[in-house]
């Protein structure tokens, strides 16, 4: 339960939380009640910080007053002087989280009367403890309703503090074999008619691209992903694969990729003339001829692409 305030203290307090993340000044304050009367002022703020309903918070080496929720007060008035402190450094640490060895460095309270308040407050549900990736020694808490930052938890690639391989590498196989279709799309499609053995083989010419936005889109509307993906997330994935000479990155347009045709025939994809049956018997002759001037300039051609 929260301590009963004046009515005046209660308006102060109520125009504060209308900015609940606003600082304010003493200045500002007086403004915001619409009083000069200092005096009143002051023992109106004191009155909210003893019942918990506003804090001193330091910035820039200055003092500056924020309100806190009836909610959040209530938690205070609940815990002792020990258990209060320790939680107000926690919080101030926010998202990134503090270690238990910080936390007894700046209370300089005994060990056991640190452990001892985590106990208390995490069974209350106002703290938990996390995990980082960075420290993963380290005994770190944040407040409870909060979600680590992407520096303790290592971002969508890390489960539980560790390198999540199996969801990388199935996302990157994702990735490549989206690009690919798009890239040289003749190659992934059954001997037909219709398809250019020439192109189906050596596609030389109208090769697709994508860009990193596609990308995203397909992954997103295809729920391939259980987490959030950003883009730096998706280029990241990228790079892996110009890395493994899987895509290459079109210089003359930022994040555009295309398929290597190396990485399309390592997969098993893309039809070689002799086991096309939709290719003329006097071609696959001339193709047979390795010393033939059409087989050297399609060896340059494919030379050129991979």
């Amino acid at each position: 339960m929260t301590m009963p305030v004046s009515e005046r203290a209660q308006t102060l307090h109520d125009k504060m939380m209308a900015s609940p993340d606003k600082l304010y000044s003493q200045e500002a304050l007086q403004e915001l009640l619409q009083t000069s009367d200092l005096t009143e002022l002051l023992e109106l703020v004191q009155e909210l910080m003893t019942s918990k309903y506003v804090k001193l918070v330091k910035e820039g080496g200055e003092l500056r007053f924020q309100a806190i929720s009836i909610v959040e007060a209530s938690k205070f008035t609940s815990m002792s002087d020990d258990e209060a402190m320790i939680y107000s450094y926690i919080e101030a640490s926010g998202r990134e989280g503090i270690w238990t060895k910080t936390i007894k460095a700046k209370t300089n309270l005994h060990q056991h009367i640190v452990a001892r308040c985590l106990k208390s407050l995490e069974n209350q549900r106002y703290i938990k403890s996390i995990k980082s990736v960075k420290h993963p020694t380290r005994k770190i808490y944040m407040l409870y309703n909060l979600q680590p930052s992407i520096e303790v938890t290592g971002g969508p690639w890390f489960t539980d503090s560790e390198l999540d391989t199996e969801f990388i590498d199935s996302l990157v196989s994702v990735i490549w074999r989206f690009v690919a279709s798009k890239t040289y799309p003749a190659a992934f499609q059954p001997p037909s008619p219709n398809v250019n053995p020439v192109q189906a083989m050596y596609p030389t010419s109208n090769m697709g691209s994508v860009n990193i936005n596609e990308i995203s889109d397909f992954i997103s509307s295809n729920n391939i992903s259980n987490v959030e993906l950003v883009i730096n997330d998706i280029r990241a994935l990228n790079e892996l694969l110009i890395y493994d000479d899987k895509l290459e990155a079109l210089p003359s347009v930022p994040d555009t990729y295309r398929a290597t045709w190396s990485s399309v025939l390592e997969a098993g994809f893309g039809r070689a003339y002799e086991e096309d049956p939709n290719i003329a018997p006097d071609f696959k002759k001339l193709l047979q001829n390795k010393s033939s001037s059409i087989f050297e300039h399609f060896k340059t051609i494919r030379h050129r692409t991979t």
